[in-house]
């Protein structure tokens, strides 16, 4: 298969496109800013035998977004899975949030999304998984995470509305709700804050990337075909 990974030098989309190269998929890795991470990624997922195309993608940038995707169509060719996990995070209270700030967050998190999946499944011509990681705040909203819960709530209901559109294309469309997982964007958190956090939990750890990249291995196999419009918590038990 040929997938596709916005948000591939993250710790969460690189650990997809490793579970992904290592099922035997070709994959195009688009990131913007840490280009040596994904280099890295690249390098490594190569020695399963995956095809690898690297491009770089301004995702809060709406007009070079579509020129990288319309570059990716060239250059790679119609997609048979797209994973939208490009995503930031302003962690402050909405007093403290700037317009520029809202904007560039749902830019990232939620029209890229749009805008990706518009252009996969235009591709897919034989029908094709999308799938983009949500988050627990989509459906949880917290405190001082207002810019970053809306953004994830639109993903959610943007999902579920194009779940409708495509799925007579053979196209299903999910999305993973990913609870306290370890990556970069969670370090701004205190060991006792996340020692808080997990004390609520059913499984009593932080998530890992892998974890969330299991749930993607399955909502793009063919165990998955007749799930569509879903949002899968990926959280611990919370």
């Amino acid at each position: 298969m040929k997938s596709v990974i916005t948000g591939a030098s993250g710790a969460i989309g690189g650990a997809i496109a490793r579970a992904f190269a290592k099922r035997g998929d070709n994959l195009a890795l688009l990131y913007n800013a840490n280009e040596e991470a994904v280099r890295t990624l690249a390098e490594e997922v190569a020695a399963y035998g995956a095809m690898v195309v690297l491009k770089k993608a301004d995702f809060s940038d709406a007009a070079a977004t579509e020129a990288a995707l319309a570059e990716l169509e060239k250059e790679f060719g119609a997609p048979d899975v797209l994973v939208n996990a490009a995503g930031v995070s302003v962690v402050a209270p909405v007093f403290d949030t700037s317009a520029e700030d809202w904007d560039k967050v749902f830019a990232v998190n939620a029209r890229s999304v749009f805008l990706a999946s518009k252009w996969a499944a235009r591709n897919m011509i034989y029908g094709g998984k999308i799938i983009s990681i949500s988050s627990i705040w989509g459906s949880r909203p917290a405190s001082c995470e207002a810019a970053y819960a809306a953004s994830k709530a639109a993903v959610e209901s943007f999902t579920k509305s194009f779940s409708k559109e495509v799925g007579s294309l053979g196209i299903t469309v999910n999305a993973i709700a990913a609870g306290m997982i370890d990556t970069k964007m969670n370090a701004c958190f205190s060991a006792e804050e996340k020692a808080d956090f997990v004390s609520g939990l059913a499984v009593k750890r932080i998530g890992t990337p892998e974890d969330v990249a299991n749930a993607a291995l399955f909502l793009t196999g063919d165990g998955a075909s007749y799930i569509t419009g879903s949002v899968l918590s990926v959280d611990g038990g919370l």
